[in-house]
């Protein structure tokens, strides 16, 4: 859970997919998927 938000964190100030996989040392599919999931369920950050 704490990857997942620190996630919509770097991308609300900008980050690129990349780059946020790079900061959580995760894959960059991970992080499209948690994007993903985050659009459906419309969430963003602040949460």
């Amino acid at each position: 859970m704490r990857k997942i938000r620190e996630a919509l964190r770097l991308r609300s100030d900008g980050f690129s997919g990349r780059r946020v996989a790079q900061s959580l040392s995760v894959g960059r599919a991970t992080i499209s998927e948690y994007f993903r999931r985050a659009d459906v369920e419309g969430l963003s950050w602040p949460l």
